[in-house]
């Protein structure tokens, strides 16, 4: 029976390449004192079974919060780079500043093979 991989440590692998993230997390942190951060969320869905109705493909949204003090272009290049390497395509960016922070909204796609851990479009 093939089960549904789990890609959440593969991102935050990726996410922890970045050198000028202080911070990579699932969760928000109480207090602003590592910058710039990385919060990520992800959602799965099956794309695919096979005829035992196994879930043979998964399609992954991972959706990346970026916050900073000062300009956030050079890190979104970074992690659509490092996330692109294991096959995630972004799909969308969005900036969302907020008072004093700096934000930046990264949503990434990818279908997942189960079976072979290959990361598919």
């Amino acid at each position: 029976m093939t089960e549904r991989y789990n890609i959440k440590s593969d991102i935050v692998t990726q996410l922890k390449k970045v050198a000028e993230l202080k911070l990579v997390s699932a969760e928000y942190p109480n207090t602003w004192s590592q910058m710039p951060a990385a919060i990520y969320s992800t959602k799965a869905k099956p794309h695919k079974k096979d005829i035992s109705d196994n879930e043979a493909l998964t399609e992954w949204t991972v959706k990346v919060d970026l916050y900073g003090n000062k300009s956030l272009s050079e890190m979104q290049s970074e992690i659509i780079k490092v996330l692109k390497d294991i096959g995630f395509k972004n799909i969308a960016s969005d900036d969302g500043n907020q008072d004093a922070l700096k934000r930046s909204i990264l949503t990434f796609r990818g279908v997942v093979d189960n079976r072979t851990l290959f990361v598919y479009q």
